[in-house]
């Protein structure tokens, strides 16, 4: 072959691969505009339906106010809608800091089975209105957790909270406190909805849901179990979801390293 169509050749084929990366990277940055677009559409729904709901409480309040009745309802649903919001808002401020690394974790040594317990109380009360079993099982740890108690305990909670949303009335979660090998591990496992095999890979993603039209059945900013894995990482630590498929529930197990009594008993740091 001439020299020169070998060099044609080369050249021709470099294009072809420079035009499909560029075609890769306009295709990456058309997903990235439309998650965006979803995810303002659905942060719009999700903040307004409380603030709609606490409105229209106090305008019954204005109007009834003198009844106790409606009195002590208007209380219970503006309170627990204000939590919804404030929810709301603390992830977004943390998705915030995970993407520009201000994220930080303040550690020290750290009783798991008081953050576990301290993560679930919080949601024993709404859980009981579903109707729903919560158990902790807690076994023996051979070492010490060291990380961030408030964050740990952010992390169960998001857990145990998606469990609750994707469990049917009556069904259970589980939570369970082991260790294997050089790692403590918590286990969130529910009854519920499960997961299809082919989201299983994008449940940690930002802004990933598994159905993301804001009619869903399950509301959600698709940005909690995105900050656990951040969260969980921060302490050194991994967690993986797992799922048998749909109706047949889900396991989301997060591992963190154990230290010695010796090595753990070291001034807090900052990470």
């Amino acid at each position: 072959m001439h020299p020169l169509a070998a060099e044609v050749r080369r050249l021709t084929a470099l294009v072809d691969a420079l035009a499909s990366q560029v075609d890769v990277a306009r295709h990456d940055a058309m997903e990235a505009s439309r998650l965006k677009d979803d995810f303002l559409s659905t942060l719009s729904h999700e903040l307004r339906t409380p603030l709609n709901a606490m409105l229209g409480w106090i305008q019954m309040l204005r109007a009834h106010g003198e009844d106790p009745t409606i009195r002590a309802r208007a209380i219970e649903v503006i309170d627990r809608n204000a939590r919804a919001e404030a929810h709301l808002v603390s992830d977004v401020l943390d998705v915030s800091r995970i993407i520009t690394g201000k994220l930080r974790i303040h550690v020290r040594p750290v009783d798991l089975r008081s953050v576990v317990a301290a993560g679930c109380d919080t949601l024993r009360p709404s859980i009981g209105v579903r109707r729903q079993e919560l158990t902790i099982d807690a076994d023996d740890l051979p070492g010490v957790v060291v990380g961030d108690a408030d964050r740990l305990q952010q992390v169960v909670w998001n857990l145990v909270a998606n469990a609750a949303k994707f469990t049917l009335p009556g069904g259970r979660i589980t939570v369970r406190i082991g260790a294997t090998n050089a790692h403590a591990f918590i286990s969130v496992a529910d009854s519920g909805v499960g997961i299809p095999a082919e989201f299983v890979p994008h449940v940690f993603e930002r802004f990933s849901q598994c159905d993301g039209t804001i009619t869903r059945a399950h509301g959600g900013l698709g940005l909690g179990l995105a900050i656990v894995r951040h969260l969980v990482e921060l302490h050194g630590g991994s967690v993986e979801a797992s799922s048998a498929g749909s109706n047949r529930g889900a396991t989301f197990t997060v591992r963190l390293p154990l230290r010695t009594i010796e090595h753990a008993e070291q001034p807090g740091r900052t990470a």
